[in-house]
């Protein structure tokens, strides 16, 4: 859907939503009150235009995590070679360990996931 069809005062909810912590200092930001807010989320357009707008914000959340991921690697390798203290090293390397594991889980599961999906096409 999109966000064309939505009055001007839902468009303030829906900016409300995304940018407040809780649905009580959204609809204060907004200037409405909190029966209206869930009045909106039953409306589909409503509805579907927060979703498309969080998904987009995860998204751009993943991309700077993603761009993150070598210079993270790096200060934990570095660790794990030359901190001073024990439990540091530990920590880390432990850390590393543990994201290969969840790395290999999930490509894993990615894997067993398509083949099923194409199994369930045939």
């Amino acid at each position: 859907m999109s966000e064309n069809v939505l009055t001007p005062k839902q468009k303030k909810g829906l900016a409300a939503m995304l940018t407040q912590p809780t649905l009580t200092a959204a609809a204060q930001a907004a200037g409405t009150s909190e029966k209206t807010l869930y009045r909106w989320l039953a409306l589909p357009a409503f509805a579907a235009e927060l979703k498309a707008r969080q998904a987009g914000i995860i998204d751009a959340a993943a991309g700077r995590l993603v761009q993150g991921l070598a210079q993270a690697l790096d200060t934990l390798s570095e660790l794990m070679t030359t901190a001073e203290s024990e439990s540091v090293r530990r920590a880390a390397a432990s850390e590393w360990l543990a994201n290969c594991l969840t790395i290999r889980q999930e490509t894993e599961l990615e894997k067993r996931l398509t083949e099923l999906e194409k199994a369930a096409k045939l």
